[in-house]
Parts: C-alpha cells; sequence; structure tokens
C-alpha cells in the first residue's frame, strides 16, 4: 500500500493528542465581534443628472485614486453636503 499525500496542515500529527493545541481555531466571543449587527438595508434608486464634462472628469480620477466606484463616491459627497446643509 502507498502512503497517501495529505491534502493539508495536521496540527494533532505532530505531538501527540495530549499535547496538541487548538489555537488554529478562533474563539467563539471573537467570531461574533468580527460580524457587525445585521443593519437595515437601504434602498437604492437610479438617478440621471447632465453634468458638465470637467465635473465628471474629476469624480472619476477621485474615484479611481480612492479605489472605489463613481456612484459610491459620488453617493458620499451628497451625503456630506446634504449633511453641511
Amino acid at each position: 500500500m502507498s502512503k497517501k499525500k495529505s491534502l493539508g496542515h495536521n496540527p494533532l500529527s505532530q505531538r501527540g493528542v495530549r499535547y496538541a493545541t487548538f489555537d488554529f481555531i478562533k474563539p467563539l466571543e471573537t467570531e461574533e465581534d468580527d460580524h457587525p449587527r445585521k443593519k437595515r438595508k437601504i434602498n437604492k434608486t437610479t438617478a440621471s443628472y447632465y453634468l458638465e464634462e470637467p465635473v465628471v472628469n474629476k469624480v472619476r480620477r477621485l474615484a479611481k485614486k480612492k479605489g472605489t466606484s463613481y456612484s459610491a463616491l459620488v453617493n458620499e459627497m451628497l451625503k456630506y453636503s446634504l449633511a453641511e446643509i
């Protein structure tokens, strides 16, 4: 019989089970803390505006610089502007 190759690391195979540690398993308390509470989903709708080309180009540059989408950037900018009014 040939010995089968292991598909992954088995922490129990290196030492006896008596000395095994299970620190590779996250404690239950920290798993709950990692997950944010369920937030109420906000419905979104599509809006279309006629904007000047330089404004659109600047939005595209900023979105690319921040690594986000155009709509997410514009959404944050509008939220900020509306909060200031």
